[in-house]
């Protein structure tokens, strides 16, 4: 499963979620912070890669999960001026 979202502050943030293969049979969330809109996750030129912390049900909950953490990182590459406007 892949999502794309954005703009958040100018950046867009391409997530995918894919079985971990792991006994638990979880899904695991990754992300990638980028300058312009990707056509797709694997498309992605990214400034940013972020893996999910933990395992999911389901693949809608671990890119909640890694989307979250890429918006948190977006505090990182915006100057704090910028987030003020925004």
């Amino acid at each position: 499963m892949e999502c794309i979202t954005g703009p958040h502050h100018g950046f867009y943030i391409a997530s995918y979620a894919s079985e971990s293969g792991a006994p638990s049979e979880g899904f695991l969330g990754y992300a990638k912070v980028c300058r312009r809109r990707p056509e797709s996750y694997w498309d992605a030129n990214c400034l940013v890669k972020i893996c999910g912390e933990g395992l999911h049900a389901d693949p809608q909950r671990a890119i909640q999960e890694v989307q979250q953490r890429a918006l948190e990182q977006l505090d990182d590459l915006v100057p704090a001026t910028a987030t003020a406007v925004a």
